[in-house]
Formats: C-alpha cells, structure tokens, sequence
C-alpha cells in the first residue's frame, strides 16, 4: 500500500505544476517539507479548503510523520494551482477544537475527505460524532500564502 501512495503522491505533485493543475487545484496544494534531521526536500500533497483570503487549512493523520517537521511555524514554499508561492505552515496537534472546525469543514466540501478520514454522512452531512472521533488522529495545518 506504502508503493501505490508514493506512486500517486509522485502523479499528483507532476501534474500540480503542470497546464493540467486545474484538475486538482481546487482540493489539493503540495507543500514543500524540508526535513529537520535529513535537510532533504519533500513535496507532500494534501487536500486543503480556503478558510479566509490567503488561509488555508487541511489535516492530516497523526501517523503521517511529515507534519513533525512543522514543530515551529515553518516559511517554505507551496504549489498552489499550478504556481509556486512563499507560504507559512503551522501545524497544531494539541488544539481539539481548531483540528474538528478544520475536519468539519473539509468533510463538508468533499466526501473524499470524509472518506479518507472514515468520517460517515447523514442526509448529506457530516456525522459529528465520525469528525470527533477522527479529529482525536489527525494535526490540524494552517497554510498562509504570502502572495
């Protein structure tokens, strides 16, 4: 399963820079991780929403260990449909509320998310009980674009 992620996870970032961003643009940014022990670069791509202007938010799971390298705010650069752009990320593992207000409103602009973090729906909504259980796994990151 780990090869068939990287496989995708290499498919994604390709296309995220190329004329055939507009694909993905609207639900997926790469951000670029350097490694605190290796230095190494790392372009992760991550399902995200707009939550004010130049503010992003998304979640991940608290076993993807990329988001350990965001122990401070981080300034990096994103790919962001289709362009490359200075970017702050911050990550927080601790602020339950802030990771379920970040869940609640990815789950309710895409099911994938919902999906992927085994939230279930209701008439059409998000159950609340899925996004606090799933918000107990998941860091919540902020991305502010500095454009």
């Amino acid at each position: 399963m780990k090869l068939f992620w990287k496989v995708v996870n290499t498919f994604v970032v390709a296309i995220s820079s190329s004329p055939l961003h507009i694909v993905l643009s609207n639900n997926i940014l790469v951000l670029h991780i350097t490694g605190m022990k290796t230095g190494k670069l790392y372009k992760i791509p991550v399902s995200y929403l707009e939550i004010e202007s130049s503010k992003l938010c998304s979640v991940t799971d608290r076993e993807n260990l990329w988001w350990r390298n965001l122990v401070n705010s981080q300034s990096t650069k994103v790919t962001h449909r289709g362009r490359l752009i200075d970017a702050t990320l911050v990550s927080s593992k601790d602020d339950k509320d802030q990771i379920e207000n970040y869940l609640d409103a990815l789950c309710r602009h895409s099911r994938v998310d919902g999906f992927f973090a085994k939230v279930r729906y209701q008439n059409g909504e998000p159950l609340m009980n899925d996004i606090e259980s799933a918000a107990q796994r998941m860091v919540a990151v902020t991305v502010s674009l500095h454009r």
